[in-house]
């Protein structure tokens, strides 16, 4: 929500070089209100009044949830997740993680050939 508040501002890539620059553990907590706040007010020329109204007010909730749920429908487990289908979309594979550039290649062969 936070990242959407910057982006109403032009500031989507500033803020996001701030935030992973700052980022720690996942599922460590740093990720709540307070510091995004802290973090946008590291951004140049970033309207904080603007910004902490817009996170306040959850304005980006829905998007962010429906994201979410687009994501779950589609069998992502977390990031990265990739889907890889042939051209009709007929046939459909997901990788859920980090892989070489091999692991692709072989599936989008197989998709080739389907």
């Amino acid at each position: 929500m936070a990242a959407q508040c910057a982006n109403d501002q032009g500031k989507f890539w500033n803020f996001y070089q701030i935030l992973y620059k700052n980022q720690v553990e996942e599922n460590s907590g740093w990720a709540n209100t307070n510091d995004m706040k802290k973090f946008a007010s590291q951004t140049p020329d970033l309207n904080i009044q603007k910004f902490n109204s817009c996170l306040d007010n959850n304005k980006y909730k829905s998007f962010v949830e429906n994201d979410t749920a687009l994501a779950i429908s589609s069998g992502f487990q977390g990031t990265p997740s990739f889907v890889i289908e042939t051209k009709d979309g007929s046939s459909r594979e997901t990788l859920h993680g980090a892989y070489p550039f091999p692991s692709f290649q072989a599936v989008i062969d197989k998709k080739l050939n389907e």
